[in-house]
């Protein structure tokens, strides 16, 4: 999931993460962008009092099973980070 796209049909899941740590996760449809996905999910996560930067959020798109990491940097883009290996 290079491309910044989805499809408002498709489910999509963003599970957010502060500090390595799993904090929660939102399912829903009608999103045209990643970024609107990752910001829906901030805004109803009750973690809002943090700084959105501070968060990794994965993407993934069910319907097409497709994941990718991703982060909002300073300026409010969203940004693609590589996965972590274990």
């Amino acid at each position: 999931m290079t491309a910044d796209r989805l499809h408002p049909d498709d489910k999509v899941r963003v599970d957010l993460y502060l500090e390595g740590k799993d904090i929660g996760a939102y399912e829903g449809t009608g999103f045209h962008t990643v970024a609107e996905a990752i910001h829906t999910a901030f805004d109803s996560s009750g973690h809002t009092g943090a700084n959105i930067e501070n968060y990794v959020f994965r993407v993934t798109d069910l319907a097409r099973n497709t994941t990718a990491r991703y982060r909002i940097n300073a300026g409010g883009n969203t940004k693609l980070i590589p996965e972590e290996r274990f």
